[in-house]
């Protein structure tokens, strides 16, 4: 009898580890994309209901006007703006996809455009985000069209692995820098020093040029953005390097 009751046991025990075993493998880069664009989210949120608590709490401060009775203060008009494509990856996790942004006016447009992608997609919009949670973008160089680009150990350490995320990561940074006329190639630097590999699938220890094939089929037919505004504010960034 005690026999039987260990053998039972042993089998509940064995199903039990291969229920795990296939859970885990199970995860795919759908899945781990999907589940950074949800910290994304609930980041964002928390965000704005801290920025709107801000707003209902905040002091007036000595010398501040205050509103005259019956009228609302107005907010400034906002500032000029530019336009940029910043590439995410497709709801399969398979290709990349654009989504045009409107950001304010900048002199370091590459620097805007990373900063830009580090936060994610639009909540409602169908694409997932490549750079892994917590990832800073520490600086930027452009010099004789190579932009080099360092950012925080984060975007190692945080990385959800696979060949294809590795792929999606990696593209989304230089198609996304290389649509400006005054980058040709992009250096990945992590914490400053040169790395082989982001997640063991990929070399990138020397400077990469823009690949369009990792680009969805909607998006094949966006060439680099035109223009004074992408053009300029790239420029002038490169002026400053040299």
């Amino acid at each position: 009898m005690d026999r039987e009751r260990s053998w039972s046991a042993g089998i509940i025990l064995v199903v039990t580890a291969l229920v795990i075993a296939f859970g885990l493998g199970g995860c795919s880069a759908v899945d781990r994309f999907i589940s950074m664009k949800d910290d994304f989210k609930a980041k964002e949120t928390g965000a704005a209901k801290q920025e709107q608590l801000g707003k209902n709490e905040q002091p007036v401060t000595q010398g501040q006007a205050l509103p005259v009775d019956g009228q609302a203060t107005v907010d400034p008009p906002p500032g000029p703006e530019q336009a940029i494509m910043l590439y995410f990856a497709d709801a399969k996790g398979q290709n990349l996809v654009v989504e045009r942004r409107s950001i304010p006016k900048t002199g370091s447009i590459a620097k805007a455009a990373v900063n830009e992608l580090i936060k994610g997609p639009s909540i409602h919009s169908g694409a997932l985000p490549t750079i892994p949670t917590g990832t800073r973008l520490i600086d930027i160089n452009i010099k004789d069209g190579l932009c080099t680009v360092n950012l925080s150990k984060e975007l190692q350490k945080n990385h959800q692995g696979g060949s294809a995320s590795e792929a999606l990561t990696v593209y989304s940074i230089v198609n996304t820098l290389t649509q400006f006329q005054a980058i040709q190639k992009v250096q990945l630097l992590v914490e400053g020093k040169k790395i082989e590999t982001l997640a063991g699938h990929m070399d990138v220890s020397q400077a990469m040029a823009r690949k369009n094939s990792m680009i969805a089929k909607e998006g094949e037919t966006a060439q680099k953005a035109s223009g004074e505004t992408q053009k300029g504010g790239a420029d002038e960034a490169e002026k400053k390097n040299h």
